[in-house]
Formats: structure tokens, sequence, C-alpha cells
């Protein structure tokens, strides 16, 4: 029987051997007897051992009373409201992202406009004036006379044809305007771009994934080579607000993907050369990098951020409401009337079965979803210019002047009226009709340069960013700064770096936590390790200056 159970067990492995008891082996008896009193001793301290905990358990039980449970209670509220208070406290930032990743993409800027001759600055149509930064321009119009500023109106099959012609008389102003709409195609060659000016599109040609305005942009930078008797090629910089069409716009004059788009913010995180031909170089860059003080309902309403990366939906929407018409909104989403965000929200998540525990509507996912209606566009809006125009203060009448001799004012004009002529957008009862914020205003910054220096020094000095006071809570500015590279010695007091804040640690999503601890861990360890190096410096310099006054005496 003992080899029998010796087989079972080969055959049924390692695990095996432990199902053959005492009872079942054939042993001699002196050992048996020792095998069986170890187990019943094992099972009867396991015994005794619960026995004990369940008596501590009941006599800690007996000793409480109603006043201790209430003060537990008591203590854990109070807890509670302070995590909420303090949360509550800090600015909400809607990603807790690397100030490195900052200092990158101010970087990658200052290479296009330095590198570029032709700026192509991208606007949505819906809200042309709210995606202009009076920064961005500023500092083209400071880099040299030679840059010239083109404004690009993109998406223009998202809003009228009547919009679309007022803009672009409003813009035109100010510097030249190009009517746009990219290719929606997925292939990545040979995508489809109509030779149709925009003035004589058709319905079917806007709706469909063809481009429109290419042939009209191409002439207008052929004009730009022949006015200045150009013989060489030209670098054309394209740059905006995330979520614009900067890569589309390129991958549509290039006939090909030779950019990597969508429809989140941060796609393109460095600067990319994309060649049309012999004579014009592309320069694509990330999108222009709002202030960490922006408000999340701007950064939102503008498409700068990524909706599960939200803390807290209820602004955004709250502002969104603000600036609808009530009516359209409840003829939108099928919900009756109401007086407030949260109950439109309410309203919305029982209708869209959106509940949490109990039937309780789940207001968080409803605000998400209304938010990416938003982004996705299936929330229709438009804006009207205003009545009368006005000279930004960034921009001169010298300017404006300077900056249309080297296009062909009457060949553009001639071309957008073509590209609207074969253009049929939607009507423009179909959409909401909002008040243009006006131009981004961002923040003065006390240096901003352009230096034709170095830009392989990736280390900055800790940058300020200052915001003048907004009118409009849901637009909050937007800072492009531009700094020296070149690095000074700090002492070695105001290098040292201090502890990561929890603070802006726990603002954000609790799966993003570690991440944004592991980030702030990081960047403290960077700052240790140059402060370090400066007080190993100023030491040795101390010690070589008092060796030597030494060996005089």
């Amino acid at each position: 029987l003992y080899f029998t159970e010796q087989k079972r067990a080969k055959r049924l492995g390692f695990l095996g051997k432990f199902k053959v008891s005492a009872t079942q082996l054939v042993l001699p008896a002196a050992e048996r007897q020792h095998f069986t009193c170890y187990a019943l001793d094992s099972v009867v301290l396991q015994e005794l051992q619960e026995k004990q905990k369940l008596s501590r358990e009941r006599e800690l039980m007996k000793r409480r009373n109603l006043q201790s449970f209430q003060n537990d209670i008591l203590q854990r509220q109070r807890e509670f409201e302070q995590r909420e208070t303090e949360m509550q406290s800090l600015e909400k930032h809607v990603n807790f992202e690397n100030e490195n990743s900052r200092k990158a993409y101010y970087r990658e800027f200052k290479k296009v406009v330095e590198a570029a001759d032709v700026i192509l600055e991208v606007l949505d149509a819906r809200d042309p004036l709210g995606c202009r930064c009076p920064q961005v321009e500023q500092a083209v119009i400071q880099s040299g006379t030679n840059k010239k500023i083109v404004l690009v109106l993109n998406k223009i099959d998202l809003v009228s044809k009547e919009i679309v012609e007022k803009w672009i008389k409003y813009l035109r102003n100010e510097f030249p305007t190009v009517a746009f709409k990219a290719s929606t195609q997925q292939q990545t060659r040979n995508l489809k771009r109509s030779n149709v000016p925009v003035t004589q599109a058709t319905a079917e040609l806007l709706s469909s994934s063809a481009c429109i305005g290419a042939d009209c942009l191409m002439k207008l930078l052929g004009n730009y080579c022949r006015n200045l008797d150009i013989k060489t090629a030209i670098t054309v910089g394209v740059v905006g607000f995330p979520n614009v069409g900067k890569s589309s716009l390129i991958n549509s004059l290039k006939r090909a993907r030779a950019c990597n788009v969508g429809a989140t913010p941060g796609v393109t995180k460095c600067l990319q050369e994309v060649h049309l031909d012999k004579h014009i170089k592309l320069l694509d860059c990330p999108g222009i990098v709002m202030a960490t003080s922006t408000t999340d309902a701007a950064m939102i309403l503008r498409n700068c951020v990524k909706i599960e990366q939200l803390v807290d939906p209820l602004p955004p929407v709250e502002a969104i409401l603000r600036r609808c018409n009530k009516a359209q909104i409840m003829e939108h989403y099928n919900v009756p009337d109401f007086h407030t965000a949260l109950e439109f929200l309410a309203l919305l998540a029982r209708r869209q079965g959106k509940l949490r525990k109990g039937g309780l509507p789940d207001s968080d996912k409803a605000a998400k979803s209304v938010l990416m209606d938003w982004t996705g566009g299936r929330i229709s809006y438009f804006t009207h210019p205003p009545e009368t125009h006005t000279l930004p203060t960034h921009v001169s009448a010298e300017i404006v002047t300077e900056m249309g001799k080297a296009f062909d004012w009457d060949e553009l004009e001639k071309g957008n009226q073509e590209v609207l002529a074969e253009s049929s957008c939607p009507d423009v009862q179909m959409g909401f009709c909002m008040e243009t914020s006006g131009m981004t205003q961002g923040g003065q910054c006390d240096t901003l340069e352009m230096e034709a220096g170095s830009v392989e020094e990736p280390e900055f000095k800790e940058e300020t960013e200052s915001m003048e006071d907004d009118q409009d809570p849901e637009f909050g500015p937007m800072t492009v700064e531009i700094k020296s590279q070149k690095k000074t010695d700090l002492p070695a007091s105001d290098a040292a770096a201090s502890a990561p804040d929890l603070k802006d640690i726990l603002n954000v999503d609790p799966l993003q936590q570690g991440q944004a601890l592991l980030a702030a861990s990081k960047k403290r360890k960077k700052q240790q390790k140059r402060a370090d190096k400066i007080a190993t410096k100023l030491s040795d310099t101390l010690t070589s200056a008092m060796d030597f006054s030494f060996s005089d005496s």
C-alpha cells in the first residue's frame, strides 16, 4: 500500500504528495504516532489562535460604547472634509504636465519661427478670432521684417458660406487669409485634392473627404516667391492651437500622410520637416501651450485637453450652457426644461441610461458625453465677426502694408471667391450661434526673446507665468514664452529643490497619481543634483582662494 500511494503521488505531481494523509500511509508504529501527534498539535494550535482572536474582538466590542463610535465617525468625517477642502482650494489642473514637456514645446516653436520664411497660422473657422494668439504673431513680427504671416481659415465645411465670407473680409484687414478644408481620407498616399475653388464647391464636394483650397494656398506661396524674386527654396512654418488642423493641412498639401493626425490633442510632439517639392519645405510643430493657470473650461472649449484627464467636467459644461441657447440645447438632447447645469446633467444622464448604484444619475458621465459631443463636432457652433474692425495693439498699419507687398491680394481674393463658389456649407440655423471671445490675451512675459543662439541646451531658469485679468472666465489667456537659452549660476539656496507638493498630486486623477509623483520626484532629484554641483563649485573656489592666501603668508 505504501508503494501504491507513492506511485499515485508521483503521478499527481508535486501537489499529489500533500494529498496523502497520515491515516493512508503505512509507516512504522513510532513514526506513525509521531506524525499523527504533530498533525493534531498544529490543528489544535490553529483553533486556539482563532478562539483567542475572537475573544479579543468580543472584549474590544464590549469596551466600546456609543460615545466611542460617535467619536470615530466624527474623526473620519473631519478627515474627509479636510481632504475635500484642500482639493477644492487648489487650482484644478486638467493634467499634471511635466515642466520639461512645456519647455520642449517652447523650443520647438522657437525653431519653427527662426527657420521659417512664412508662418501659416491655422485658425478654426468656427471661432477664428478665439484661435489667434497675439503673442505668437508678435514673436514672428519681432523676429525680423522678412518673415510673413498668413492666416489659414481651416474647417470651412463646418460653417456656412456667408460666415466664411464675413470672416475672410474681417481678417484680411490685417494679414492675408486663405479659406481651406483639409482632406479627411484615411489612406496613406494619393490623398484626393479638388482643383475647384472654394466659392464654386458644391455641397457634395464639400461633404466629401477631398481637400479644398490647396491650389489657392500654393498660388499664394508662389506669388510670394515671385514678388520677392526668390530663386531658392522657402521654408513655411505651420503653427496654431491644438486640433485646428495643422498636420492635416500639411498632409493635404503633400497628398500623403506625412504627419500623424488625431482628434485628441498632443499627437504632434516635436518639429517635423515635410518637403512638398524642391522649392517649398513645411515645418509642423506642436500646438501652442496655454498657461498652467488657464481654466478647464477654456481648454475644453478650444479642445486643448483630453476629456478623460478632466478632474471636474462640470465647469466646461456650465460654460457651454451659458454660451448656447437653452431652447436649442433642449431640442438637441431632447430633455425638458431645466434651470441649472446640474439639473440638465441629471436629466441627460437619465435619458442616456447613465446611472449609478441605486438608480442615481451619473452627472460626471453625462458631462463627459456633452464634452465629447463638443470636441467631436456633434455640437455645431459658429461665431460672427465683430461689426467694426480695429487693429490689435501688436499690429500697426505699417506692418499690414509691408505684409501686403509680398503677396498678390487680387489673386488671393479671386482664389477665395472661387473656393467659396464651389462650397455649400450647412445652414446657419443648424448650429449654435455664439459670441466670439476675442483674441486670446496671454500673460506679459518678462523676457520674450527670439535669439538665434543654440537650442540644444535643455535646461532653463525657472519660468514664471503671469496673467492679466480676463473678463471672460470661460476663456483664460494663453502664454507663449521663448526664454533665453543662456544659463546662469544660481545660488545654492535658490537652486535647492523642495519636496514634491502632494497637494498638486492629490488633484490629479487617482489612476495617474503614481506617475505624477514619479515625475515630481524625478524633477526634484534633477534640481538637487544641479544644486549640489553649484555648491561643490563654490566650495572649490573658496578653498582655492584660502590656499592662495596661506601660501602668500
